[in-house]
């Protein structure tokens, strides 16, 4: 399984100038020091939660062989026409497009035949999969999905932009003594506590 960002947010979840002002600091020398820190925190703390923050596009691929498959003769045969996959990185905005893939071989799968059901933690795919041959190529399904609580901070929960400023501001303050032995600061973790789920990827 692999998941990869297709299309980032356009502006950080914490701007500058916000955590400038939480920093206390003037002047712009180190905006761009800051920006980084800005965008590992989220980084970190969306792969910490399991959830995406801002708005993002994502390509999500998964072996077919790990939801049903068998071999025969040293080809790839399945007993379902319908395959259920949890996708990472809740909320799910939308499915954008289901592709079966075979070695170098695509098929799109219509929307008519996937569904996506959302709910507290990974979302469910359902796919109602097209006849398929034995093929000594291994099968998989590759999603494109946008998932984010929205394409601003103000339709992400508080707690979470605070969590990512409070981690910012403690990466800038420690640089210079920072260990990952350290963990996250205690107020970050009571914030994105109840954020947390069961992390796929």
């Amino acid at each position: 399984m692999s998941l990869t960002i297709l299309q980032p947010p356009e502006v950080p979840l914490v701007s500058l100038e916000e955590t400038k002002a939480y920093l206390r600091l003037e002047g712009n020398a180190e905006d761009a020091l800051i920006l980084r820190l800005i965008a590992a925190s989220t980084e970190s703390l969306e792969a910490i939660t399991g959830q995406s923050f801002l708005q993002k596009t994502y390509q999500y691929t998964a072996p077919l062989e790990l939801f049903g498959s068998e071999q025969e003769g040293g080809s790839h045969i399945f007993a379902t026409s319908v395959v259920r996959i949890p996708l990472p990185r809740p909320p799910i905005q939308r499915v954008l497009s289901v592709v079966l893939k075979a070695g170098l071989q695509e098929q799109e799968i219509p929307a008519e035949r996937h569904s996506v059901i959302a709910h507290h933690g990974p979302a469910q795919l359902t796919v109602c999969l097209p006849p398929l041959s034995p093929c000594k190529a291994p099968y998989a399904l590759v999603v494109s999905f946008l998932a984010g609580f929205g394409e601003t901070a103000r339709s992400v929960p508080e707690a979470l932009c605070l969590a990512t400023l409070m981690l910012a501001a403690d990466a800038y303050e420690k640089r210079d003594g920072f260990s990952a032995k350290a963990g996250l600061p205690q107020g970050v973790l009571a914030l994105i506590q109840p954020y947390r789920l069961l992390n796929m990827l």
